[in-house]
């Protein structure tokens, strides 16, 4: 059962990272004066990709924490039931939040976030200083 539970969690693991590539990739044409700056003051290649990638493994941590902390004022200890009239029975279930599956969640934000940030970061990164000044 343990395994058919991580496949259900982490089912919509790819749409939500195809999601967060595309919030990504919307940002980029705003941030290219940036981005041309730092690449005609000196910065690599490399560093433009790594400041790309912590900036949006920063911004998807602060909204895995910020959901870690709706999950759990919202569904910790949370308990329930349905009732099925035509077969009179009854499922009842708890909900309990507990620290490993927070930090898995933690976990899988920075996944789709350093997924979601890496073909744009890419992309930044071989943008020509001049194309992108050129964009202002």
């Amino acid at each position: 059962l343990g395994g058919h539970r991580l496949s259900v969690g982490f089912r919509p693991l790819p749409q939500t990272t195809r999601s967060s590539s595309g919030s990504s990739a919307t940002q980029g044409p705003a941030s290219r004066c940036e981005i041309a700056t730092l690449r005609a003051l000196g910065f690599s290649n490399f560093s433009v990709v790594v400041s790309v990638l912590a900036e949006s493994a920063v911004l998807s941590l602060i909204g895995g924490v910020l959901g870690a902390v709706i999950a759990y004022a919202a569904f910790h200890g949370y308990q329930t039931a349905t009732f099925n009239w035509q077969t009179f029975s009854q499922v009842a279930f708890a909900f309990d939040v507990t620290p490993a599956l927070l930090v898995q969640g933690g976990l899988c934000a920075l996944v789709m976030g350093f997924l979601g940030g890496l073909f744009p970061a890419l992309r930044a990164a071989r943008l020509p200083i001049a194309a992108a000044l050129r964009q202002l």
